[in-house]
């Protein structure tokens, strides 16, 4: 996986968004780094739902969210 694009800024907790590209070619938008209590953590791409909660829209096995850390 490699970072396609990112965009580096300060919004709240939020530090950085980026796009992923598999190794397959897939592109993945809407990462999030965010700053959390006990440091930088990856957002999962998400989509607000009808009741204004925020759920993710992808989902990985805890060996692809560490290599991603």
């Amino acid at each position: 996986m490699k970072i396609e694009r990112m965009t580096k800024g300060s919004w709240g907790k939020i530090r950085a968004f980026f796009d992923l590209q598999t190794q397959e070619g897939f592109t993945i938008k809407g990462f999030k780094l965010v700053e959390g209590i006990n440091g930088l953590f990856v957002g999962f791409p998400s989509q607000k739902g009808s009741d204004d909660e925020y759920r993710d829209t992808i989902w990985a096995e805890r060996d692809l969210k560490d290599e991603l850390t």
